[in-house]
Order: structure tokens, then C-alpha cells, then sequence
């Protein structure tokens, strides 16, 4: 039972340390297939780019709003003038009523019509008076949304100019990791040429170093009858050479003998 209990503790143990260098490599791979990270500057300025785009967003939306806001108003003092001017004619007709018959009661009725177009007319001031202020908050929103599109503008073109640079970098740092690839390339190259020379080099040396041995052998196996081949073809050329010397030697001082005796005879014959 122990022996068992110990041999499932230590496959426990292998399986979760073959897991985590899984996890481990998993994560290697995916970090190296990542892009490489951005700096700060430009992840700032990006980050400066997306808030400016959202304060654009936000007063564009209170622009709308207020649009919104005072086409709803426009409606209202549309239906309060339309019951302010039936409002008058009711006031005009009880005012020809109460002229026809000069009684109280028409009297009465003459002044409530008054004092409800009176406070008719009150509330369209009212109306009029807020829509005013509407306008306004719309032209206050559209400033605010000038001056952030221009606040925009700035943060796009900050992080292009950002976005440049660090392209530049990349541009940079790939120009120079392909010089070093190249580089590399081309000492493989030398050295695989140099590896194919001394090949070539050895091959021919084991080749002539093989020759020479296999000569030395056959100079070790045979060496009298080449000896013997040799010497008597010496010989003869010796004797050749010393028969011809003789001949030579012969022939030569019985011609040469007779001319100095005869420039001997001729030279006391001009003296005298």
C-alpha cells in the first residue's frame, strides 16, 4: 500500500510538472507571436486621441440635445399663439357683444377674456424668452465642439507624428537585423566554401599520399629487375659518348697541324 501510495505521488508530481512547462511554452509561443509593444509615447498619445474623440462625441450629443430641445419649444409657442390669437377673437366678439347691450354680465365676460389673453400672452413671452436661452446653449455647445475638434486635430496629428517615428525605428532596427541576417548568410557561405576547399584538399592529398604508397609497394616488391633493366642502358650511352670523344680527338689535330706551319712559312717573308 505504501509502495503505491508513493507511485501515485510521484506520476502526480511528473503530470504537473509536464503541465506547467506546457503552460510555459503555450506562453512563449503566444508572446513571440505578438506584435512588439508600443512605446509610451505613442500609447499615451493614443490614449490622448480616444478622450478627445469622446469630449467631441459629448458636445456634438449636447448640440443635438438642445436642437432637440428647441424644436420641442418651437411646437409649444406654435400651439400657445394659435390659442392666444382664438383667444382674441373670443375677446373681440364678447367686446361687440358688450357693445350691443351694455349689461354686466357682458361686462364680466369682456374682462375674463382680457385677463386670459393676458396671461395667454404671458406664458408665450415665457415660452419665447426660453427658447431664446435655447439658442444660446446651442451656440455655447457648437463653440465647445469647435474648440474640441480642433483640440482633436492637434491629438491626431500628435500621434501620427508619434506613429511615424516609432515606424521609423522599426524601419531602423529591420534594416539593420537584415545587414546582420546578410551578414550571416554570407559567413555560412565563406564557410561552407572553405569546408568544400579543405575537402577537396584532403580528398587530393589521400589521393597522391595513396599513389605514392601504392608506387613505394610495387618499388618494394620489384626492385632487381628494375636495377638491372637500368644499369646496362648507362653503360652503353657511356660508351657511345667516350667512342665519339675519340673520334673526335683524332680527326681534329691532323687538319689543324698543316695551317700553322704554313702561317710560319709566311711570316719572315714579309719582314725582309
Amino acid at each position: 500500500m505504501a509502495r503505491a501510495a508513493k507511485k501515485s505521488s510521484a506520476q502526480k508530481k511528473t503530470a504537473a510538472r509536464k503541465t506547467a512547462a506546457r503552460k510555459k511554452t503555450t506562453t512563449a509561443k503566444t508572446t513571440a507571436n505578438k506584435a512588439p509593444a508600443l512605446p509610451k509615447s505613442v500609447t499615451n498619445a493614443e490614449s490622448k486621441f480616444k478622450l478627445q474623440e469622446k469630449a467631441v462625441t459629448q458636445a456634438e450629443k449636447k448640440v443635438e440635445q438642445a436642437s432637440t430641445k428647441l424644436d420641442r419649444q418651437k411646437k409649444k409657442i406654435e400651439t400657445e399663439n394659435d390659442k392666444l390669437t382664438k383667444l382674441r377673437t373670443d375677446l373681440a366678439a364678447k367686446r361687440d357683444k358688450a357693445k350691443g347691450k351694455a349689461t354686466a354680465a357682458a361686462k364680466r365676460a369682456v374682462e375674463t377674456a382680457r385677463g386670459r389673453m393676458n396671461t395667454q400672452r404671458l406664458k408665450l413671452q415665457d415660452l419665447r424668452g426660453e427658447s431664446k436661452l435655447i439658442r444660446a446653449e446651442i451656440q455655447a455647445a457648437k463653440k465647445v465642439v469647435t474648440r474640441e475638434n480642433k483640440k482633436l486635430r492637434t491629438a491626431q496629428r500628435n500621434l501620427t507624428t508619434k506613429m511615424r517615428e516609432y515606424e521609423r525605428k522599426l524601419a531602423k532596427k529591420a534594416k539593420v537585423a537584415q545587414k546582420k541576417a546578410e551578414q550571416k548568410a554570407k559567413r555560412a557561405a565563406r564557410k561552407a566554401t572553405g569546408k568544400k576547399t579543405a575537402a577537396r584538399k584532403s580528398t587530393a592529398k589521400k589521393k597522391t599520399t595513396a599513389k605514392r604508397a601504392t608506387a613505394k609497394k610495387a618499388a618494394k616488391r620489384t626492385p632487381a629487375k628494375k636495377s638491372a633493366s637500368k644499369r646496362p642502358a648507362a653503360k652503353k650511352t657511356a660508351t657511345r659518348k667516350t667512342a665519339a670523344k675519340k673520334s673526335a680527338a683524332r680527326k681534329t689535330p691532323a687538319r689543324k697541324a698543316p695551317r700553322k706551319k704554313a702561317a710560319a712559312k709566311k711570316a719572315p717573308a714579309k719582314s725582309s
